[in-house]
């Protein structure tokens, strides 16, 4: 399927602060699709828990093209990718900054992590950019310095701000957690930003999106879907484990749809693409979902 808008499309059609939760797979993205998200992230971090809790200095560019090579062709959303995995090196950030590109991917985030110098990442991101000629994608300037003096401020907006005149189509302030710090990053760093890891404090979240919009925030991205789904197994596998059986997890849980069994089969249009492929097979399947019963 791939994606049906690209980031610059999305964000002239949405108008506002587009909120981009990060996943890990394609049943992730499905997930997310079907909540109503309009753009999705590929997290590193994520991506390196579910290969066994591997850090992303452990990780190779290898690693998570694997996955998100396969969520770009299924997911009808735009993925934008963490690039952490990235070693410092502009004509490896090419290579595979082009392999993302080519592979369906609608953004890159480029990163300076610690010990990449501002010469050798904005090397990188023109790098980047280079290799998204020719395709939709777009990339996105990240600078990991936390933000914590005047002189911090200073470097993140000089360092993102030459990102941009490289190409850089979005710039995101990874050191932000408060609405203050949106703000002087907001009003400073010119053109389009993307908000990081969005939580909550005292009850109440970090930044509100219509005043973060009119500092030019058209993304905000937050992790919650590795989180819900380990504690939805959790759960329901301590409910099964007292009942016995797989009741709990078969009758309680509904899906999107309204859809029973014990399998996710439903949240997939495996009638839809077994429809097509009697096109082409000449074989009629029926899609059959684990605990419904056969006809």
């Amino acid at each position: 399927m791939g994606a049906v808008l690209s980031i610059p499309e999305l964000v002239e059609q949405e108008k506002y602060c587009i909120h981009t939760p990060c996943v890990y797979d394609c049943s992730s993205a499905r997930a997310c699709e079907l909540a109503g998200y309009k753009a999705i992230l590929l997290s590193g971090g994520e991506v390196g828990e579910i290969f066994g809790a591997l850090s992303e200095d452990e990780m190779d560019s290898s690693e998570v093209f694997f996955i998100a090579e396969k969520i770009a062709y299924f997911s009808p959303l735009p993925l934008v990718i963490d690039c952490g995995c990235f070693k410092a090196d502009p004509s490896a950030t090419y290579r595979w900054s082009y392999k993302f590109a080519h592979a369906g991917c609608m953004g890159l985030l480029i990163e300076d992590e610690d010990g990449i110098d501002k010469d050798t990442f904005l090397k990188m991101v023109k790098a980047a950019v280079l290799a998204c000629e020719g395709t939709k994608c777009v990339v996105i300037a990240r600078s990991n310095r936390r933000l914590r003096a005047p002189e911090d401020f200073d470097y993140v907006v000089d360092v993102l701000n030459a990102a941009v005149d490289e190409g850089a189509f979005m710039t995101m302030a990874c050191g932000l957690n408060s609405a203050e710090k949106a703000e002087i990053i907001g009003k400073r760093v010119k053109g389009l930003k993307m908000y990081p890891d969005q939580t909550i404090h005292d009850g109440k979240p970090e930044v509100v999106d219509e005043e973060i919009y009119k500092l030019g925030y058209a993304m905000i991205s937050y992790h919650y879907t590795l989180k819900v789904a380990m504690a939805a197994i959790v759960e329901y596998g301590k409910k099964n484990l007292a009942a016995g059986n797989n009741k709990p997890a078969t009758e309680e849980v509904r899906l999107y749809n309204g859809s029973y069994g014990c399998s996710a089969m439903p949240m997939f249009d495996y009638q839809g693409k077994f429809d097509k492929q009697e096109a082409y097979t000449g074989v009629h399947r029926i899609a059959r979902i684990p605990g419904q019963e056969l006809d």
